[in-house]
């Protein structure tokens, strides 16, 4: 039995893009946002100290929070909240030195379903890309 070289083009172009989708599916689980959660954070409501308007966000919002029965103070990056506001975010595992936490809902892969077609969407372009590279085989 024969293997054509086209076929063989093919099956090396759709397992290469399959091999980069899962790398990078293994490498960076919230690229597509297949993990919600940002690694080693921590949701935790955090009350707001000193907030600054929209228009001045050079310094970020100072927010006060309890976290292993410790008070700690952080800068939140964010902006528009009212001093004494409630406001969840997403701590760092690491609270050392100065310490900076982002909204919780504005975290890494709180995209809804886009990232997931995104992801869908990439392995179908691998598999067109082998038919390309099938359909290039035969002109030549």
């Amino acid at each position: 039995m024969e293997v054509r070289p086209d076929a063989v083009r093919l099956a090396v172009v759709v397992l290469l893009g399959v091999f980069v989708s899962l790398a990078l599916w293994l490498s960076a689980p919230g690229l597509f946002g297949l993990s919600t959660e940002l690694p080693g954070a921590t949701r935790i409501t955090a009350k707001v100290t000193k907030g600054s308007s929209c228009a001045d966000t050079a310094n970020g919002e100072i927010v006060t929070f309890v976290h292993d029965g410790e008070e700690h103070q952080a800068t939140l990056d964010a902006c528009g909240h009212r001093e004494g506001e409630q406001v969840d975010v997403s701590v760092p595992a690491e609270l050392a030195g100065t310490i900076t936490v982002h909204g919780a809902e504005a975290a890494t892969g709180e995209s809804g379903a886009r990232r997931p077609v995104a992801y869908i969407l990439f392995l179908l372009a691998c598999f067109a890309g082998g038919g390309f590279a099938y359909l290039y085989g035969k002109l030549t």
